[in-house]
């Protein structure tokens, strides 16, 4: 009972104390929540930066593709049949005669084996036979061998 009536008498003769306690706790809030909002707003920033960054890149790899296809266009077109013959004839080159070819035999070359497509799986494998048997036992089969195996004690 004496210790309340002194803290009755200290915040009576010093008014400015609750004042000072109630001030520095709201402070403290304050505090806490610039803190939390600065934190929030940095974390925004760089998701926002890296969001730019992303978009940037995504721009870069789409004009990237552009060229990409417009450089294989002009190949195809350079690399064009006609244009080839006519590119080799103003070269001073001109087709073979059949007196100019000459065929070399190589000892000991083995040319690669004829490819024959292999025989499409067959239609009428059973399905069970891909299963093994432990997976196609059922709980009852299983049950009566457990039971008949243990003499009939669980």
């Amino acid at each position: 009972m004496a210790a309340v009536r002194r803290r009755r008498q200290a915040s009576r003769g010093a008014p400015w104390r609750g004042q000072l306690q109630w001030t520095s706790g709201t402070l403290l809030w304050l505090v806490l929540l610039l803190v939390v909002g600065g934190m929030y707003l940095a974390v925004n920033a760089k998701v926002a930066a890296a969001g730019r960054e992303v978009l940037t890149l995504e721009d870069r790899r789409l004009e990237l593709q552009r060229d990409n296809a417009e450089l294989g266009a002009q190949l195809a077109k350079l690399s064009a049949p006609d244009r080839m013959i006519e590119r080799a004839r103003a070269m001073g080159f001109r087709p073979a005669g059949p007196e100019e070819i000459e065929y070399l035999i190589v000892e000991g070359y083995q040319p690669p084996p004829v490819f024959s497509a292999p025989s499409p799986p067959a239609s009428t494998r059973a399905v069970d036979s891909s299963l093994s048997p432990a997976y196609t036992e059922t709980l009852g089969e299983w049950l009566s061998r457990w039971l008949g195996r243990s003499g009939g004690r669980p």
